[in-house]
């Protein structure tokens, strides 16, 4: 979200009010945007206004009160503030409009899904997102799913190649190098796992994760709400093993 800071005055604007609650360097109430973004940190010396002022601070006797313009920038402010109304205690306080309107314009009201929206970077819609989310689904093991989906699991073999200095034996078996390929299928836990709860339907565990969301999506007949429902908290187990034994020892997991 910090990354994120740099685009806020993208889609959120102040009505001045009062000018009490609107910063006068940092938020967004002439078209000018911003003004410490456009002044820098030689604003408050250049126009006599500390950085940490209200707008209502710029304003004595009810007129705006600036210093005279001594570069193109203050001349341009001084310019735009002749066409605003100075505030007074007399108005409303100040007003925050975020953008999310039906049109995309700005509106009072904040809804953090529209904002997620328009700030989310859409990708593309994955084929096994309803392997993985699914309505008996225990949203911790989802969470681990979706990043064995993606590879993304700190595996010993990811964390070796990050320059971490951990032994590369799997946590389970303490058998092969500790990857995803191996961690799920190859690993004699994970293999008597698959086959226990699976062998009426496989000689063998899967290849990959790819092949069960195959497995899953193909799957016909009065059997397959059923199986498929197998499937995928198997799946979600095995992911979950994964997760208190690399965080809390393999004993746990006996247990």
């Amino acid at each position: 979200m910090l990354q994120l800071k740099d685009s806020l005055s993208d889609y959120l604007r102040c009505g001045i009010g009062d000018g009490r609650t609107a910063s006068f360097w940092f938020d967004y109430w002439t078209e000018l945007g911003p003004l410490f973004s456009l002044f820098g940190s030689t604003g408050p010396r250049q126009l006599r206004i500390p950085l940490n002022a209200s707008v209502a601070d710029a304003v004595q006797n009810g007129h705006w009160y600036l210093p005279p313009a001594r570069s193109e920038f203050a001349e341009t402010l001084q310019i735009i503030l002749s066409t605003i109304t100075p505030p007074t205690d007399n108005n409303d306080i100040d007003i925050f409009y975020w953008r999310g309107g039906p049109t995309g314009g700005f509106t009072n009201k904040f809804s953090s899904k529209v904002t997620w929206e328009l700030l989310c970077v859409p990708s593309p819609e994955v084929t096994w997102h309803s392997t993985v989310g699914f309505k008996e689904e225990v949203p911790r093991c989802t969470f681990i799913t979706w990043l064995a989906m993606l590879e993304r699991l700190p595996t010993r073999d990811r964390l070796i190649s990050w320059g971490l200095t951990v032994p590369n034996s799997c946590v389970l078996c303490n058998g092969g190098v500790e990857s995803h390929s191996h961690l799920f299928f190859e690993c004699s836990f994970a293999v008597g796992v698959w086959l226990h709860f699976c062998g009426r339907s496989m000689t063998s565990p899967p290849p990959d994760l790819q092949t069960v969301v195959a497995y899953c999506q193909q799957l016909h007949g009065p059997l397959m709400v059923s199986t498929m429902k197998v499937m995928k908290l198997l799946l979600q187990v095995i992911v979950t093993i994964f997760g208190v034994s690399a965080t809390q020892g393999f004993s746990v997991v006996l247990r």
